[in-house]
């Protein structure tokens, strides 16, 4: 067994990352036994040498510093917070504020309320932003729906309500009879 150099766990021959701190392991060289040289005896051979300028060796690199870590890594702070349940709406409840939100002025009221202010559900609050964010849109294509019929007519706005008010009653009339 060899041990970490980063934190000092246990580690198998054959590891190349440690388990604990993650870091990877620095390569090793094969350990070889050294081999011993024959001895000779040393023979005195008068050479001239020729002067030459000193050469200098170049310079190692720094070695990098690694960083240790200050607490083992068997003692450092496990995460154990689950993030909350996040809570739905059921079908029951789709239709309940479905039907509280058909109610004209409530229901209106209960949409700015739901959609913009109530943080505990999310998912009530998003179901009442969109259907905040439909109805707007959809009273954006009447209205506009309703300038272009005035327009292309040429009527003002009063003749425009005073036939559209007849068609809605009788519109009514005809959902209901």
């Amino acid at each position: 067994m060899k041990q970490c150099p980063y934190c000092g766990s246990e580690l198998a021959d054959d590891a190349k990352f440690c388990g604990e701190c993650g870091k990877s392991l620095p390569a090793e060289e094969p350990v070889t036994a050294p081999v011993e040289a024959p001895v000779e005896t040393p023979v005195e051979v008068p050479v001239e040498t020729p002067v030459e300028a000193p050469v200098e060796a170049a310079a190692e690199p720094a070695p990098v510093p690694v960083a240790v870590p200050e607490q083992p890594a068997a003692e450092m702070p496990v995460i154990t917070q689950v993030p909350p349940k996040k809570q739905m709406l059921s079908t029951f409840q789709y239709v309940v504020l479905s039907l509280l939100y058909a109610i004209p002025v409530i229901g209106l009221i209960f949409l700015f309320i739901f959609g913009a202010g109530h943080p505990k559900n999310g998912s009530l609050k998003r179901f009442s932003a969109a259907l905040l964010i439909l109805r707007l849109v959809f009273w954006i294509v009447v209205l506009t729906l309703l300038i272009v019929a005035m327009i292309k007519n040429g009527r003002f706005l009063t003749d425009a309500l005073g036939q559209l008010i007849p068609a809605v009653e009788n519109l009514l009339k005809a959902i209901f009879a």
